[in-house]
């Protein structure tokens, strides 16, 4: 089942807060999990679903659970 709009834009929201939460600008945090600033940008605003090994690379990154 695909994600709805309102789920991928809390997921963004929830990995902005993380981001910023930990002084990482979106190059940064890019530059650390492996892809451009922009398509993290695109994931935060709910535009892109990101796959899962993405979202295990940012939640080490940023020093969370992925299930946070």
């Amino acid at each position: 089942m695909a994600p709805t709009s309102l789920e991928l834009s809390t997921l963004g929201h929830r990995i902005r807060h993380q981001r910023v939460s930990q002084g990482y600008t979106l190059d940064e945090l890019g530059e650390l999990v492996g892809v451009a600033g922009s398509q993290l940008s695109l994931i935060e605003n709910g535009k892109r679903e990101p796959k899962l090994s993405l979202l295990q690379a940012i939640a080490t990154a940023t020093g969370v659970e992925v299930t946070d």
